[in-house]
């Protein structure tokens, strides 16, 4: 790993001239607001369509992306007109079998994650948690990654990237769906995943993910890789520094919008069961503060309400953290309150001027949500000099013999 410079601001502007380039195409299931997106934009990808059924999701993706095809239906809806209506549906927007370079998905990771899994205390409290996902009601949420995996088979991309949380790769869900992407014999894909952390790729939070990559075994097989082992060179690095909440958050100067929502936040703590527990926890820590930092005997309450430090990357923020009347919360490093939309870009590493829409709960929530840009940045950047790039030159040079 190389070091890197402290945390770099960057805009819009900035993400439009990379994904001029058009190095590689993308299609995004399960697109949130767009930053997954984003960053595939940043590498120099030319994202062709997204689908997402959160449809204030889909707003704040049109807002930023507003030339982009954007598809709100469930997408059950389209598995469920099998092979032939999956076809259309991409061609619909210009993607042919075989052609896509990359099909790109984070299926909704509630059931797997480590925060749902203290809650889990019964299996009526598990059916609860598979069929509610944002603004939503919907059954069996996790098995959505098996309609990714069914549209992959079908449109047969190049490459296929799954994200998710790292509890989900001891999942059997999981494990079948992996099972389902390698296919057999010379049909379907090498797959492997591996863990990231998003402090190694420039975003001053502490936030694991697991990601798939999966090869289709013919393009493999041009560009060298042979087996799952292989694999794991395509996935980046990153750099050794982690930037922190201080790299983040210095240059920012604070608006009017940002003075109005500190008073907001600030007004709905003081109501909070929470505050007086918020009030007692250390300011200006040097490390991240938790209520049994001060006193073991609360080392099983109050788990997910932290305080930042100024010198370390943010802890994980989850989508609902940072919410209005969330009972938990990532807290500022020195005052008695969550972060402002502004400061949350910041530390999910968007760009400044990226627009959220909806109420301040949403706006939070899509972030909280998000992948971050500069995440699927560097695995863009990995995937077209190791793979698309190689694969290209390599049929080009055939088709002139």
């Amino acid at each position: 790993m190389s070091k890197s410079p402290r945390y770099q601001p960057y805009t819009m502007d900035d993400v439009r001239q990379a994904s001029d380039k058009k190095l590689f195409t993308v299609v995004s299931t399960f697109a949130g607001g767009g930053g997954s997106s984003t960053g595939y934009r940043l590498a120099g990808g030319n994202v062709l369509g997204i689908n997402e059924f959160i449809e204030e999701a889909c707003v704040t993706y049109k807002v930023n992306y507003p030339d982009a095809f954007v598809d709100n239906s469930d997408v059950r809806k389209i598995t469920g007109t099998k092979k032939e209506g999956v076809l259309k549906w991409f061609d619909s927007f210009g993607v042919k079998q075989g052609e896509l370079d990359i099909l790109d998905g984070s299926p909704p990771c509630a059931t797997f994650s480590k925060a749902a899994g203290r809650r889990l205390e019964s299996r009526e409290k598990h059916e609860e948690l598979d069929k509610n996902y944002s603004e939503i009601s919907q059954d069996r949420v996790g098995m959505l990654i098996h309609d990714y995996v069914y549209l992959a088979n079908i449109i047969q991309p190049k490459i296929c990237v799954l994200e998710n949380v790292p509890e989900i790769k001891h999942s059997s869900v999981f494990k079948d769906a992996l099972k389902r992407l390698r296919g057999s014999g010379d049909e379907g894909y090498l797959v492997n995943f591996k863990v990231l952390n998003a402090t190694n790729f420039g975003v001053p939070q502490s936030r694991q993910r697991t990601f798939v990559i999966a090869v289709r075994k013919d393009v493999a097989a041009h560009v060298g890789i042979q087996n799952k082992i292989d694999l794991l060179s395509l996935f980046p690095s990153g750099n050794s520094y982690a930037p922190t909440v201080r790299d983040a958050l210095e240059t920012l100067e604070l608006d009017g919008q940002d003075l109005q929502e500190i008073a907001l936040i600030k007004q709905h703590i003081r109501k909070s069961a929470t505050y007086e527990i918020i009030r007692a926890l250390k300011k200006n820590p040097e490390k991240w503060w938790r209520l049994q930092d001060a006193d073991k005997g609360f080392k099983n309450y109050y788990f997910n309400l932290k305080r930042c430090a100024w010198g370390m990357p943010s802890p994980t923020i989850a989508q609902s953290s940072n919410q209005l009347g969330a009972r938990g919360g990532i807290l500022h490093p020195e005052e008695d309150r969550t972060y402002t939309v502004r400061e949350m870009k910041r530390l999910f590493a968007l760009p400044d001027d990226f627009k959220l829409t909806g109420t301040f709960n949403q706006r939070q929530e899509r972030i909280g949500r998000m992948v971050c840009p500069p995440m699927t940045k560097a695995i863009g950047d990995s995937l077209f000099e190791k793979v698309l790039s190689k694969y290209s030159d390599g049929n080009n040079a055939l088709q002139s013999v």
